[in-house]
């Protein structure tokens, strides 16, 4: 079941019903019903691997209860070890299994050893990334004793599986979630308005922006070798608009559909292609994955590796930059892993925690250069040269993330940056570069505000807030594009 479907639409209906005007008056009920919801949510996709997504909790719910029973460190940290074995191990088998097993044929194919391959090939879970990663941030916190372990299991369980976020985010964390499932919730006419409105717009940018681009985007990019090299840079601009827009809508409409329920969730997008540095843009794109590896890698590897240096020097290095270079490679490696069993994807980490180290290197100097040049750092031709420069490595990080392979990915920008570069786009659909203005145009406007579609004092008229509505609905239903699933649903 997916958002952009009549199945969803009848079951939200229903669940919202049966929640605020049946089992309203009783929390524990309430969250047994979510419960529920979730795994029927889950379940619809494949009824098999529900049994996995209700084992990762409980193992997780009482792993947590092992972890903050002991009070030995020594046995806390046993715990927390088994913990991530059976989540990180769970995760490897189902998501990189056949990526292994491909490569070490691959490998030794080089030298002339043929090996048979096994004709099992293991099915991805949808949402396993999200879930694994929401399940270890639950037992990690309380190994941290930053979140008592919760022996109410009903509420882990949920905080575990809760079905707006289950298939693709955001990751929203138990330590923030647990206390919202917990208390009491009334129902708020203006939140549910808000969530509403929030579901909208998620709705447009899915299946009017993202599915639209879908098609020219698939065309281009599996028929790069025919196609000039303008026609090359069209379609990787339209990817860069697809990906955004696909994701983003997903995220407001998983928060929109949380906010039914009385439950705020974390933002997870603010706006990422108006930063003006790698670093920033970052600081916008998928801010709960980010987030998590700041707070459950970066930092405390970071620390663990600088209790272990004594010198003010590794490698000719200052100690401290080392450790950010380091580090910092580390977790975009893995970032790019996180995203899929695909050698692109940790080509496509790399890439961006190179420009991020780079961006890191260079900040002081720039700051310097600028203030001894006489040119504020605000100035509106460098905003914009920046912004631009961001842009264009990032619409590059995204070619890798898109081509099925590191050589089609290398040839793609080897076409865009031809001769023909110079010529008119064979590919230019009208209609879609209209909607993407539009729709760009608007999140300018509103690049103050937590979604597009926010109203606030400036739109009190009920005529402005009802025509938007409108103009949103007959869109979504005359100029919606094929039917798709979200992107991010392959990781």
């Amino acid at each position: 079941m997916i958002f952009n479907s009549i199945e969803f639409a009848i079951f939200l209906i229903i669940v919202f019903f049966l929640y605020w005007f049946v089992v309203n008056k009783n929390l524990r009920v309430q969250n047994s019903l979510l419960l529920l919801a979730s795994y029927v949510f889950y379940g619809w996709w494949d009824w098999r691997f529900l049994s996995l997504l209700i084992f990762i909790s409980i193992a997780n719910y009482l792993i947590g209860i092992r972890i903050d029973k002991n009070a030995l460190k020594k046995r806390r940290k046993s715990w927390l070890i088994a913990g991530l074995i059976l989540n990180l191990g769970i995760l490897g088998v189902f998501k990189y299994y056949n990526f292994f097993v491909d490569s070490f044929i691959d490998f030794f194919s080089n030298f002339g050893w043929v090996i048979s391959a096994s004709t099992t090939k293991i099915i991805l879970p949808l949402g396993i990334s999200f879930y694994v990663f929401i399940s270890l941030s639950y037992i990690l916190d309380i190994y941290k004793k930053t979140l008592p372990a919760n022996r109410n299991i009903p509420e882990v369980l949920l905080a575990l599986s809760f079905f707006p976020i289950i298939l693709a985010g955001p990751i929203q964390r138990p330590s923030s979630l647990l206390p919202q499932i917990a208390t009491k919730r009334e129902f708020n006419y203006d939140s549910a308005v808000d969530g509403l409105r929030q579901i909208l717009w998620g709705l447009f940018v899915k299946v009017v922006i993202a599915d639209n681009l879908a098609h020219f985007v698939d065309d281009i990019f599996n028929n790069y070798t025919g196609y000039s090299g303008s026609t090359l840079l069209v379609g990787a601009v339209l990817y860069m608009v697809q990906i955004y827009a696909d994701f983003s809508g997903y995220s407001d409409m998983a928060i929109g559909t949380a906010k039914l329920f009385g439950f705020n969730l974390m933002r997870n997008f603010q706006y990422p292609y108006f930063s003006r540095d790698i670093r920033e843009f970052w600081q916008r794109w998928h801010i709960s994955l980010t987030t998590w590896f700041r707070d459950y890698l970066f930092l405390p590897l970071s620390f663990s590796v600088a209790w272990r240096i004594k010198s003010e020097r590794v490698l000719l290095i200052k100690s401290d930059l080392f450790i950010y270079i380091f580090v910092s490679a580390i977790t975009w490696f893995l970032t790019g892993l996180w995203h899929g069993a695909n050698y692109t994807f940790i080509i496509w980490g790399m890439i961006h925690g190179s420009f991020l180290i780079t961006y890191h290197l260079q900040r002081n100097a720039r700051k310097k250069l600028l203030r001894k040049i006489g040119i504020d750092n605000n100035n509106l031709i460098i905003v914009i040269a920046e912004t631009i420069i961001t842009l264009t490595i990032i619409m590059i990080t995204w070619v890798f993330f898109r081509a099925d392979s590191i050589t089609q990915a290398l040839e793609y920008l080897n076409g865009i940056f031809s001769k023909s570069l110079i010529t008119v786009p064979e590919v230019l659909p009208g209609k879609t570069i209209l909607l993407i203005f539009s729709f760009l145009l608007i999140e300018w406007f509103q690049r103050k505000e937590p979604y597009a579609l926010h109203f606030n004092e400036k739109f009190r008229s009920r005529i402005i807030r009802w025509g938007v509505y409108y103009v949103l609905i007959m869109l979504i239903i005359f100029l919606g594009g094929d039917h798709k699933e979200f992107i991010y649903f392959q990781f």
